[in-house]
């Protein structure tokens, strides 16, 4: 058992990375070349968390607060992002997407789905299927709260 969980580890470590340059991939030709990963996925980050703040953001993409901000305003700046001011505390502002971030977003995700679509055709049905169960079975693992015990959970 040990041996095929080392070799399942090292098959999801090898395949991340190449599903990862295919979506930039797409989504810098066909969706919105005008933006950028960072960006794209600042404003994904925002749907699954409206309300977030700044520090959230930048932890989540992986950027110091300056840069962050920076991307913030740009993202602000071309109407894809609103700032609302903290109810509870003055100093903080939440963040959220406009309806034109909800659009480019959604185009964006339509073009990569389109590209994965076109790769997955060359499969053979049952290799999809194997593909599908195996995609919401990590779908299910990687879900899970962070602090989840998943032997104990």
């Amino acid at each position: 058992m040990a041996d095929s969980l080392d070799i399942c580890a090292r098959e999801l470590l090898d395949v991340m990375p190449l599903v990862m340059q295919d979506l930039r991939r797409t989504m810098r030709s066909q969706s919105a070349p005008d933006l950028r990963v960072p960006e794209l996925r600042s404003l994904a980050f925002l749907r699954h968390n409206p309300g977030s703040n700044l520090t959230d953001l930048a932890e989540y993409i992986g950027v110091s607060l300056p840069s962050m901000s920076k991307l913030v305003d740009t993202l602000t700046f071309r109407g894809f992002i609103e700032r609302t001011p903290d109810a509870q505390d003055r100093r903080r502002v939440r963040l959220g997407l406009t309806e034109s971030g909800l659009a480019i977003l959604a185009k964006a995700r339509e073009a990569v789905k389109a590209s994965f679509v076109a790769k997955l055709a060359k499969l053979e049905p049952q290799d999809v299927e194997r593909i599908t169960t195996g995609m919401k079975l990590l779908h299910s693992l990687f879900a899970l709260a962070p602090d989840t015990d998943v032997a104990n959970g």
